[in-house]
């Protein structure tokens, strides 16, 4: 499918942080017929340029423009457009760009990816205006409990069900007493709390907290703070290039088998190389070669992208905007409302997750795999990065709706 970029907001940017049409632009007059050519219009609030945009980025456009093109480049008889746009990480650039999508360029729903606390205050605005919101890359569990809204929808895990997923296991693997070392932001204080919440419930102890601002170069203070505390594990609340430089820094102080990391994405498995990596274990609700639907399409997308291997967010990117187009179809409209309560309803059919399904706080429950990084003796290529070590129900992690702090679900 052809595409014509258009520059985007706010300019100047590079190709890739420009506007991505799927489709031309043909509306000129207000006729019915013109009206109908109205393009469906997406915006992509991305890290694009910044620390988190391996983890999103360039490919979460990537992957949300597939997802259109890939559903015909039109729905209702009108265009679909992507507008990827540039927040970097900071909540005034993100709400500010948000206002000019709906605004000036007609948006009607938004993508969410980057730092969450951009995040949610664009799903708070977004609320007010009655616009769809799909995040995929943050992972704070306020986007589905006390921050939720009746038009947004969460598809990637959030820090309790990360937390839930690696903490209780290390604990009833011997790893009894914890120290965290935690990122100084939302996201970070989210997954060390929860992190605390899942090692005390397994029969654990927190004994210690040390955090570290966002985008920190240095972290030997840290580490050695908290190997001194006398703990027995050293929790990693931190993501993106905090946590690579953080593991790193650990290995040069010959500190390995301490430290447990909840939230690690394939680039940041890449950026470390396998001998660094090898024998991590995580919890991820995406890995590209776990079964043959997502190996196509991984294979599709780095076929466009350099043979960038995608992370959860780019495929809750492409999986979220199929869905959220297959919703719009069928209800007929682009209003938040009805389009909404249609994703509810319809199945969730791509084959990237195990048994999918989107509860009433607008959280996408599904299965959760945990898998270890292989050795360079194990890998068979440069994608060649995990093996599945088990499939962990969705059901046994995720927060009820009822429970999740979603006003939604009270009363």
């Amino acid at each position: 499918m052809p595409r014509t970029p258009v520059p985007c907001m706010p300019a100047p940017c590079t190709s890739w942080t420009r506007r991505l049409a799927v489709a031309g632009l043909f509306a000129t007059m207000l006729t019915a017929p013109a009206l109908a050519q109205t393009p469906l219009r997406i915006g992509v609030l991305e890290d694009l340029s910044g620390m988190y945009s391996g983890n999103g980025g360039p490919n979460m456009v990537l992957a949300a423009t597939m997802a259109a093109e890939d559903f015909g480049g039109k729905v209702l008889g009108r265009p679909v457009e992507v507008i990827g746009v540039d927040h970097q990480n900071k909540p005034d650039i993100g709400s500010g760009l948000a206002r000019q999508l709906v605004d000036q360029r007609g948006v009607t729903a938004f993508v969410l990816g980057g730092a969450s606390s951009v995040g949610l205050g664009v799903q708070a605005y977004a609320k007010e205006r009655k616009i769809t919101t799909m995040v995929t890359g943050g992972y704070a569990s306020q986007f589905s409990g006390p921050g939720c809204s009746p038009y947004g929808t969460q598809w990637v895990p959030s820090t309790g069900e990360l937390a839930n997923a690696v903490a209780g296991a290390v604990v009833q693997a011997g790893g009894k007493k914890w120290t965290f070392i935690t990122a100084d932001y939302v996201f970070g204080h989210g997954l060390a709390a929860d992190a605390g919440k899942a090692v005390k419930a397994a029969g654990g102890t927190v004994v210690g907290e040390i955090r570290h601002p966002l985008g920190a170069t240095d972290l030997s203070s840290q580490l050695i703070q908290a190997q001194a505390s006398g703990a027995d594990v050293i929790g990693l609340a931190n993501a993106g290039p905090d946590l690579v430089n953080t593991i790193k820094q650990a290995r040069e102080f010959g500190i390995t088998s301490k430290v447990v990391a909840m939230l690690v994405f394939t680039n940041n498995t890449v950026a470390l190389g396998l001998d660094v990596a090898q024998g991590i274990r995580m919890a991820v609700n995406f890995y590209w070669d776990a079964n043959d639907a997502s190996r196509a399409w991984a294979k599709r997308l780095m076929a466009r992208n350099g043979n960038v291997v995608p992370t959860m967010g780019h495929a809750a990117a492409y999986s979220s905007v199929r869905h959220y187009l297959r919703a719009v179809e069928k209800a007929g409209t682009d209003e938040a409302g009805a389009v909404n309560k249609a994703m509810k309803e319809l199945p969730i059919d791509d084959g990237f997750y195990g048994n999918p399904r989107i509860q009433a706080n607008g959280r996408v429950v599904m299965d959760m795999m945990l898998v270890e990084v292989k050795s360079p003796k194990e890998s068979k290529g440069k994608a060649d990065l995990y093996r599945v070590i088990e499939t962990v129900p969705g059901d046994t992690l995720f927060t009820p709706a009822d429970k999740s702090g979603c006003p939604l679900t009270t009363g």
